[in-house]
């Protein structure tokens, strides 16, 4: 599952992130690979508590060039907000596909990752996720590590 990769969000912090992706993806044989993305909206509590507008139209929003090659029609799914299971679709494709256990990597580890990473354990999911595949655009690298240490002491695998 990568989580929210796309221009908007790559900066000093993050600009490793793509790179490392595709030589994970390029290097382990998984069965599905998944994207989350981030469209934020007007009605969007980003806009409506924090005045965010931020992230609202291409190119902003799209997932960047190198993972380009694994991005499919039917393996995006858009989200608004920090978790990708407000809405049914990812939860049914996860469940159609029979996915049992998890590798999560993305942007932002503190935020989009870390909710995501929960949500999928508390449905049941095993969950991996690799460090260096992960980083925060809006934070840096302390709230990253922080994360990942939450990650690692309450969710599931970090390697």
């Amino acid at each position: 599952l990568i989580i929210d990769v796309q221009n908007f969000f790559i900066n000093k912090w993050t600009q490793q992130v793509p790179k490392n992706i595709v030589r994970l993806l390029e290097g382990e044989n998984f069965s599905k690979v998944i994207f989350t993305k981030f469209v934020n909206t007007a009605d969007s509590n980003f806009v409506k508590q924090f005045n965010y507008t931020g992230c609202l139209k291409s190119p902003y929003t799209d997932i960047v060039k190198d993972l380009e090659p694994w991005v499919k029609k039917d393996n995006v799914f858009t989200k608004n907000t920090y978790s990708a299971f407000l809405k049914p679709s990812l939860a049914e494709f996860l469940k159609q596909n029979k996915i049992e256990e998890i590798t999560v990597v993305g942007i932002d580890t503190e935020n989009c990752v870390l909710t995501n990473a929960r949500e999928l354990f508390d449905r049941g999911y095993k969950v991996k996720v690799i460090a260096n595949c992960c980083g925060s655009s809006t934070s840096g690298p302390t709230a990253h590590q922080a994360a990942l240490e939450i990650i690692k002491q309450n969710i599931g695998e970090v390697i």
